[in-house]
C-alpha cells in the first residue's frame, strides 16, 4: 500500500523545483556529471564552512576538484533564512581522469592552470591554486584555512594554507611537507596540535623511515609477498606491513598571521602494546576539548583478526605518553567516540557480539575520571551509527529507521529518544562551534547530497549549499512513493516505488525490481551515485526497491531474520511482495519485468534464476555463485560464519552452506542475465562472476559479461560508472521491450492473480 511522506527537501528554499516542472528526463550522463559535495569543516567562529566539491566532465574526460568556502551568514543565530550568497572558490584542480591519459594531457592541465611556469619562477597565485588537488579542509583560525594535497614527485603529502583578508584569499603556501600520504587530518586550536593518520612500518620512529623503506621496496627485483596468517587482503588491497597510526605535529602562529611547524611529527601510538601486536587505528579520531588527548577506534590484533569484529575505543595523549582502551573486553565493534563539551565523558557506540558485524549498536558513555561506563537507551531497538553531544544532558544520534537515516535527540537521564529530522537521510553531522546548530550532510532519493544546518531542537532546517541547481528545474526527477507489502512470516515489507517521469495511468510500463546488497543494509530515501533509482525510472521503468528480512532500520529481530535463511525468507518476501505489487499497480506489465541486484542482491539474482522464470531479464553485479567457494576466498570470515552458523569444514554448518548455494540450481537457469564483476573485488572475488557467466553460456542461456579490471566491489570511476549504467539500461530495455526480444523461459503470459511462487524455504537438502 502507498504511504504519504512529505518531501521536506522540496519545500526548502534553494532546493529543486516540484516534480513535473522540468524539461527532460534524468540520464546516466547527468548522474556521473553531478557535482559531489565532499569533506567539510566549519570555521572556529562559525562564520563559514569550507568544503570539497568534485565534478567529472564527459566531454573533456577531466575531473575537477574545488575547495570552496560558503558563508553561514553574518548572524548565524538567524533561524528565519537560509544561508545566502554564492560559495567562494579558493583552490581549483583539474586533471585527466582516464586510467592512462595521453602525454598531451599534462599540457592541457597546464593550459587549464592559465600559465605555464618556468622552473626558477615562483608560481603565480592562480597557477599554483590550479596545480594542487585539495582535500581534507581544516581551519587553523577564522582567517587561515588549511588543506592537504598529494605530492606526486615524493609520494607524500603537503599541508597548505590560504589566508583570507577583506574577502580575498591568498595563494596557497606550504606549511609542512610530509614524506608519506596522510589522512583524517584535524587541528585543535586549543593545543595547537595538528593530527593525522599515516601508514607506517613497525619499528620506525620517523615518517621518513617509512618513506625510505618504501623506496627500498621499489628497488626489489621480485614482487613476492609472504603471509603467515589472515587476513591477506581486505576490500581491494592486499595487507601490508604498514599500519595506519596517529601522528601529531604542533603548529605555532607566525608574525604574518599564518602558522608553521614547531617540531617533527610524532607517532603517538607507536609504543602501545595491543595483544602483543601493533595498533591499527581507524581513520576517524576526535580531539578532546583541551586538544591534549584524542579518542580513536582500533581493532584488536591477533590470530582471530579475520573472524572477530572486536575493536576498542582508545584514549591517547597527543604527546604519545599513554594510549589505553576505555572498553577492553569481549564485546564487538566500537565506533563514533566523541567527547562531551567539558571533556569529562566520552560517548560512543558498540556492538555486543564479537563476530556479528550487523549487531545492534548500543550507546555508551564513559566517565574519564571514574573509568566507569553507562548504557543509554539500552532498550531502544534501533542501531545508531553516529553519536554527538547536543549539551551536557543530551546526545544527538543518527540512525536508520524505516527507509530514512534520521537524526534524534537522546535525553541521557530519561533515555527518551526524540527525532528531530525524520524525512530523507542524514549521512553525517558535525557541531557548529558556539551555536545551537549542527551541520548536516543531507539528501533524498530525488535530491543530491548538500550541506544543511539545523538547531538542536529541530526547529530550523536551512540549506547551506546548492551544488546541483539544475536538477528538478531543467531535469526531471521522479518522486519516490513509500510502499508496503506482506512478506514471509506476515512481516511488513517496506520499500520505495518511482514512476517514470512521463507516467500515464492508462499506460503499461516495464518493471525494474531492484534488490539491495549487504544483506544487512536497506534502501534509504537518500541520493546514490551508484544504484540511483531515478536513472531506472527515467529510462521508462516503474522502479521498485524493497527491504526484505535482513534489512536494517526495522528492529534487530528483522535484521537477524536472514541468518541461515539466505534464499528463504528474503526470497519469499520479495516474491510475495511482487505478487501484491502487480495486483495493486495494474499499470505494471507483468510480462516485461527485470530484476537487478548487487552483492547479496547479486546472490539473490542467481537464486531467483534457479527458482522462478517470471523475469524477462536479470542483472547480477558482484554476486555470489557458490557459498562454499566464497567462504574460502573472501576476507571477513566473521560474516559467512555468522550468516551460515559456522564454517564449511564443520559437517553441521556445511549443510547450511550447501542448502543456500545458488550453484546447486544452475540447471534451472533460463533467464537472460547481465553479469558484472571487477578484478579488485576481494569481498566476492571475480571467479564468482566468471562462474556465473560460465554456467549461463554453457547452457546456452543468453548472457553478457561486463568486466572491469580496475574496479573493486563498487564501480567508482566516473567513465566506468557511465559504461556500467549504459550496459545495464541496454540489457534490460532490450529484453523487456514491448514486442522486442523474448527471454528463453519467460514467453508465457503471467496472470498476476495467479502468481506462482516457488518458496525458497522448500529448496533445502
Amino acid at each position: 500500500m502507498p504511504l504519504s511522506i512529505t518531501r521536506i527537501l522540496r519545500t526548502l528554499p534553494m532546493t529543486v523545483s516540484v516534480f513535473g516542472a522540468a524539461a527532460r528526463s534524468f540520464t546516466p550522463e547527468d548522474l556521473v556529471q553531478t557535482n559531489r559535495v565532499g569533506a567539510s569543516a566549519v570555521s572556529p567562529g562559525a562564520a563559514a564552512v569550507a568544503y570539497i566539491q568534485s565534478h567529472y566532465s564527459i566531454a573533456s574526460k577531466r575531473q575537477t576538484t574545488r575547495l570552496l568556502v560558503q558563508s553561514l551568514g553574518s548572524d548565524h543565530h538567524d533561524h528565519d533564512h537560509d544561508h545566502a550568497g554564492s560559495p567562494v572558490e579558493v583552490v581549483k584542480h583539474s586533471a585527466d581522469a582516464r586510467p592512462n591519459p595521453p602525454k598531451s594531457s599534462s599540457a592541457a592541465e597546464d593550459s587549464d592552470s592559465h600559465a605555464e611556469q618556468e622552473p626558477e619562477q615562483e608560481p603565480q597565485p592562480e597557477a599554483l591554486k590550479n596545480k594542487l588537488k585539495p582535500s581534507q579542509p581544516i581551519w587553523l583560525s577564522d582567517s587561515v584555512l588549511a588543506f592537504v594535497a598529494s605530492d606526486a614527485a615524493s609520494g607524500g603529502s603537503t599541508l597548505y594554507a590560504v589566508t583570507e583578508h577583506k574577502g580575498r584569499w591568498s595563494k596557497p603556501h606550504a606549511l609542512a611537507s610530509l614524506p608519506v600520504p596522510i589522512s583524517s587530518a584535524q587541528y585543535s586550536a586549543e593545543s595547537g596540535v595538528f593530527a593525522f593518520t599515516a601508514d607506517v612500518y613497525g619499528g620506525t620512529s620517523k615518517l621518513k623511515d617509512t618513506a625510505e623503506i618504501d623506496r627500498q621496496e621499489q628497488e626489489r627485483a621480485d614482487t613476492a609477498r609472504v603471509y603467515d596468517d589472515l587476513w591477506v587482503r581486505h576490500w581491494d588491497t592486499f595487507a601490508s606491513p604498514k599500519l595506519p597510526q596517529i601522528h601529531t605535529l604542533r603548529l605555532v602562529s607566525t608574525s604574518d598571521g599564518s602558522f608553521k611547524p614547531k617540531d617533527q611529527p610524532k607517532n603517538i601510538i607507536k609504543d602501545t602494546d595491543a595483544n602483543g601486536g601493533r595498533l591499527e587505528a581507524s581513520d576517524s579520531f576526535v580531539f578532546s576539548p583541551s586538544g591534549l588527548q584524542v579518542a580513536f577506534v582500533a581493532k584488536q590484533p591477533g590470530r582471530d583478526y579475520a573472524w572477530k569484529t572486536t575493536s576498542f575505543v582508545y584514549l591517547a595523549d597527543v604527546d604519545g605518553s599513554a594510549a589505553t582502551p576505555i572498553n577492553a573486553g569481549d564485546g564487538g565493534a566500537s565506533a563514533s567516540p566523541t567527547f562531551s563539551h567539558d571533556g569529562k565523558r566520552i560517548a560512543y557506540v558498540q556492538m555486543a557480539s564479537p563476530t556479528y558485524e550487523a549487531d545492534r549498536n548500543q550507546i555508551k558513555i564513559y566517565d574519564v575520571a571514574g573509568k566507569t561506563t553507562t548504557n543509554v537507551a539500552a532498550d531502544w531497538d534501533r542501531s545508531p551509527s553516529q553519536v554527538g553531544w547536543a549539551d551536557a544532558d543530551t546526545l544527538l544520534v543518527s540512525y536508520n529507521d524505516y527507509g530514512r537515516n534520521k537524526l534524534a535527540r537522546v535525553d541521557i537521564a530519561s533515555e527518551a529518544v526524540t527525532p528531530i529530522v525524520s524525512n530523507h537521510s542524514v549521512s553525517s553531522f558535525a557541531e557548529i562551534p558556539g551555536t545551537d546548530k549542527f551541520l548536516l550532510n543531507y539528501s533524498a532519493l530525488d535530491s543530491p547530497n548538500d550541506l544543511y544546518t539545523i538547531t538542536t531542537d529541530g526547529a530550523d532546517l536551512a540549506r547551506v549549499t546548492n551544488a546541483n541547481p539544475t536538477l528538478g528545474k531543467e531535469i526531471t526527477l521522479s518522486v519516490p512513493e513509500d510502499v508496503e507489502f506482506v512478506g514471509a512470516d506476515n512481516a511488513t515489507i517496506h520499500g520505495f516505488l518511482l514512476r517514470p517521469p512521463q507516467y500515464d495511468a492508462s499506460g503499461k510500463y516495464p518493471l525494474a525490481f531492484v534488490i539491495h546488497g549487504g544483506p544487512q543494509s536497506s534502501f534509504l530515501d537518500a541520493w546514490s551515485t551508484r544504484w540511483n533509482l531515478n536513472v531506472l525510472a527515467a529510462a521508462g521503468f516503474v522502479t521498485v526497491a524493497l527491504d526484505f528480512q535482513g534489512s536494517t532500520g526495522y528492529g534487530q529481530a528483522f535484521t537477524d531474520a536472514i541468518r541461515n535463511q539466505w534464499g528463504g525468507k528474503p526470497y519469499d518476501s520479495l516474491m510475495l511482495s511482487l505478487e501484491q505489487l502487480l495486483v495493486e499497480h495494474p499499470y505494471i506489465d507483468p510480462n516485461r519485468m527485470a530484476a537487478l541486484g548487487a552483492s547479496y542482491g547479486g546472490y539473490m539474482i542467481n537464486w531467483i534464476n534457479g527458482h522462478t522464470d517470471v523475469f524477462k531479464a536479470l542483472v547480477n553485479h558482484d554476486g555470489m555463485f557458490s557459498t562454499i567457494s566464497t567462504y574460502y576466498s573472501t576476507e571477513e570470515l566473521y560474516f559467512p560464519e555468522t550468516e551460515f552458523e559456522g564454517t564449511p569444514f564443520d559437517p553441521k554448518a556445511r549443510k547450511n552452506y550447501e542448502k543456500w548455494s545458488p550453484e546447486r540450481f544452475v540447471n534451472n537457469w533460463k533467464t537472460p542475465t547481465l553479469v558484472i564483476h571487477s578484478e579488485k573485488d576481494y569481498r566476492l572475488v571475480v571467479s564468482e562472476g566468471l562462474s556465473t557467466f560460465t554456467a549461463l553460456r554453457r547452457q546456452n542461456v543468453p548472457a553478457r559479461l561486463l568486466y572491469f579490471p580496475d574496479e573493486n566491489h563498487w564501480v567508482l570511476k566516473p567513465a566506468n560508472s557511465l559504461r556500467w549504467h549504459q550496459e545495464i539500461l541496454e540489457w534490460i530495455k532490450n529484453w523487456t521491450a514491448d514486442g522486442g526480444k523474448d527471454a528463453v523461459a519467460s514467453n508465457q503470459t503471467i496472470d498476476p492473480t495467479k502468481f506462482a511462487v516457488q518458496h525458497g524455504g522448500d529448496s533445502g537438502l
